[in-house]
């Protein structure tokens, strides 16, 4: 599915009150985390959301759509742009249906002042992209039991505990929950 597509499909899920935020948070970040580039360049941002809001929606966590903690920016050109998209590439592992949930480390770390091609090139990001989070309709009951543990550990409601870690995390779920 591409970008525009999947936009449209899931802008009509959103909160009423997602623009005013979203701008709000490209005010306070304004430029991508992982080229330093924004709007100031010339260049388009997104802000991003680390766990997808259409996943915590159909998982039960509709507040992490509007919790600043699951966003980060993104630069993002348009179709036949030479300039980078870190947001499908980085935030997304080339597929906009899915989601890069160790987009914060990537970004600030692993890819930071990376060109499209170079990301593209290296071969830890061929092998996160060749498993990365299974679109929605595709994960089975021990993928969303994890996507659910993942979610709530990083961002915890309330009085709400993640339980216990569950056996056999799968290779998407964030690099340092694999290992807590």
């Amino acid at each position: 599915m591409s970008a525009p597509i999947a936009e449209q499909k899931h802008d009509s899920e959103r909160s009423p009150e997602w623009p005013k935020f979203r701008d709000a948070f490209i005010a306070k970040n304004p430029d991508c985390t992982v080229c330093g580039k924004g709007r100031k360049d010339g260049v388009g941002v997104q802000a991003h959301h680390i766990f997808p809001f259409h996943y915590c929606i159909a998982l039960g966590r509709s507040d992490l759509e509007l919790d600043d903690r699951n966003l980060i920016t993104l630069c993002e050109n348009e179709v036949d742009e030479s300039s980078n998209n870190h947001h499908v590439l980085v935030g997304h592992l080339d597929d906009f249906e899915s989601s890069n949930l160790d987009v914060v480390h990537d970004a600030k770390v692993t890819y930071k002042g990376w060109t499209e091609a170079r990301i593209e090139a290296d071969g830890g990001w061929q092998s996160k992209k060749a498993h990365r989070l299974p679109h929605l309709p595709q994960m089975s009951g021990g993928d969303k039991q994890a996507f659910k543990w993942a979610m709530t550990t990083r961002y915890p409601k309330a009085g709400q505990s993640a339980g216990p870690k569950p056996a056999g995390l799968p290779a998407w779920i964030p690099s340092d929950l694999q290992r807590a």
